[in-house]
């Protein structure tokens, strides 16, 4: 029912302006014929109530529309479930050193020292340059 929320949204946009053109013309037409309000009242109601129902339905339409552009986004930049998965598997632990800030392949470190025990994120050679121990 919510996937894809921007196509029944866009849907609705239509079926509003549809449905408030018609009825405010209707509206009009059955007010003047039951001699309720004059011609001038009930042209004013059937012609505002298109226009009131066309701008509306531009409103609708529009975030409808942004929503399907938004998910289109979503699709080429969030990785696909395989993908996701090989990277899971078959990629190393990839980022910033918290040492020297440098991105590469990180290793899990268990550091010792005058500062007491730390646990960071480290390249290879930072690793080798302060006698760190793997984290388990």
């Amino acid at each position: 029912m919510f996937r894809h929320i921007g196509r029944k949204v866009r849907g609705l946009a239509v079926a509003f302006c549809t449905v408030g053109m018609l009825g405010s013309i209707g509206a009009g037409v059955a007010l003047y014929l039951t001699k309720v309000l004059q011609l001038i009242p009930c042209l004013a109601i059937g012609i505002g109530g298109v226009v009131v129902s066309w701008i509306c339905s531009w409103l609708m339409y529009c975030i409808g529309d942004a929503h399907v552009k938004i998910e289109r986004l979503e699709d080429k930049l969030i990785p696909k479930p395989a993908y996701a998965e090989y990277l899971a598997t078959n990629n190393a632990n990839r980022g910033t050193c918290e040492i020297c800030g440098r991105t590469t392949d990180l290793i899990d470190a268990k550091i010792e020292d005058k500062m007491g025990v730390r646990f960071r994120k480290v390249c290879r050679e930072c690793f080798a340059a302060n006698n760190c121990q793997e984290a388990n």
